[in-house]
């Protein structure tokens, strides 16, 4: 049985029926396939594929390893992404009628741009495979019973199944039917989970942000997540551990900031200030708008790419000693004031409320600047504080981050190490990547381990 049809719940059901290859190609269903049952609460499947990627359906990256994830165990979500791969999933989709196509930085779409038809596509296989889907059918109860399981649903009906997987998401847009079931049965039984949080989601600024007013403003930018006491040189450094970054595009909005770069560091954000972390978001307009830098092949696009840079290719701010190098070299063309010396680089806009922020006068001659000066403006533009002070909530999160973790599933099945017969999938796992595809990769990589392992020990 899978509780959940979205994108690893019907992805585990296609494997539990043995319907997938782990090169992505189809196979005929073994004549001692298990029985496989889907039940989901909604009654119009996929909701929440069908309303990914603007309706496009991001299906996942060129490029996808570890470190495009939170988890508490990264040398086991290696391994599952190695089990079924990008290009198995690639494959998957294409040989079944829904070729792909790649965005810059590796986003791979539906050829179509709909949704709709990744949907069909895995309803198609799951039809194809065998595997029964009822809806809906809202799960309430899971019980052990012996050697079985025992799923109590909210009309009264009990199913018994001899594998159970969990596949029923986390809390993120709950107008698609997202409501943490999962989280709560894990605790029921006994499962310490990673606290879930709304992730990928728009940032919120206080008050006296530097930001604030500068809604509509859309720029290259670097988010770092760092401790308050942590200075622009050591940002600078190469032995410097952010808590989180971001290198891609930022949209300034009335109440903080959205766009990749916003939305990749919202979960660690979330997570340090549920913890009471003394965290600081520090913002670098400066480096991603170089033309000689990892960002300039974007600069002169007409739209940015909707994903950020790999996080080993995410650049740390510069020095003091690099930046005044450069930036003099464009302050001092035209005898330029401050208010206007870094652009076009930086947006007037942006760069006015920075310095300002950093009690700069604006008219003062650039040339005129001094050393004291100089150090505002590195800060300024390489290391503002944008004040932050929360994340959206689950109405506008892609994703939950936390969950059951990783290290209390058994290896290589993802079967709970204290439930025998329960297997976990998806967006209820401590597993988030960032944005562009990767939280997809995950749902298909570990549904294919679930129902994989789920059947094997069926057999």
């Amino acid at each position: 049985m899978v509780i959940g049809a979205g994108a690893a719940g019907l992805f585990a059901a296609i494997a539990a029926r043995g319907a997938v290859r782990d090169d992505g190609g189809a196979a005929a269903p073994p004549s001692d396939a298990p029985d496989v049952l889907v039940l989901e609460a909604s009654e119009r499947l996929g909701l929440k594929i069908l309303a990914s990627g603007g309706g496009r359906c991001n299906v996942t990256n060129e490029r996808v390893d570890e470190r495009d994830f939170e988890t508490d165990a990264p040398h086991l979500l290696r391994g599952y992404l190695a089990g079924f791969d990008v290009e198995a999933t690639r494959k998957f989709f294409e040989s079944r009628g829904c070729p792909l196509y790649a965005e810059p930085l590796g986003k791979l779409f539906p050829r179509t741009d709909d949704a709709r038809d990744v949907l069909r596509t895995l309803l198609d296989a799951a039809t194809a495979a065998g595997a029964e889907i009822r809806t809906p059918a809202d799960v309430v109860a899971v019980e052990r019973d012996g050697d079985e399981w025992r799923v109590r649903t909210a009309d009264g009906s009990v199913v018994v199944a001899r594998r159970v997987i969990v596949a029923a998401g986390g809390k993120s847009l709950p107008k698609t039917g997202s409501r943490g079931f999962g989280y709560d049965l894990a605790t029921r039984l006994g499962f310490e989970l990673e606290p879930p949080l709304p992730a990928l989601t728009p940032l919120l600024f206080g008050e006296t942000s530097p930001l604030r007013g500068l809604s509509g403003v859309t720029l290259p930018a670097i988010l770092t997540l760092a401790p308050r006491a942590a200075t622009a040189e050591q940002g600078a450094g190469a032995k410097f551990r952010p808590l989180a970054r971001a290198a891609g595009s930022l949209l300034m909005t009335h109440g903080g900031a959205s766009g990749p770069a916003a939305l990749d560091v919202s979960g660690p954000a979330a997570a340090a200030l549920a913890r009471k972390e003394d965290v600081v978001l520090r913002l670098d307009v400066w480096t991603l708008a170089r033309r000689t830098g990892p960002w300039g092949p974007f600069l002169e696009e007409p739209k940015a790419p909707g994903c950020s840079l790999p996080p080993a290719e995410a650049p740390r701010p510069p020095t003091f000693d690099a930046f005044v190098a450069e930036a003099r070299k464009e302050a001092f063309s035209g005898y330029r004031k401050l208010a206007n010396a870094f652009s076009p680089a930086v947006p007037r806009s942006v760069a006015e409320a920075l310095l300002k922020a950093r009690g700069l006068d604006l008219e003062r001659p650039a040339r005129t600047a001094t050393l004291l000066d100089w150090r505002a403006a590195h800060e300024a533009l390489c290391w503002a504080d944008v004040k932050l002070e929360g994340v959206d909530g689950y109405g506008k999160a892609e994703v939950t981050r936390g969950g059951v973790r990783l290290g209390d599933l058994r290896r290589g099945s993802l079967e709970g190490k204290t439930t025998p017969g329960l297997h976990w999938c998806g967006e209820v796992v401590n597993v988030t990547g960032r944005l562009g595809g990767f939280n997809f990769q995950w749902a298909w990589s570990s549904g294919f381990a679930a129902g994989r392992a789920a059947a094997n020990r069926q057999a």
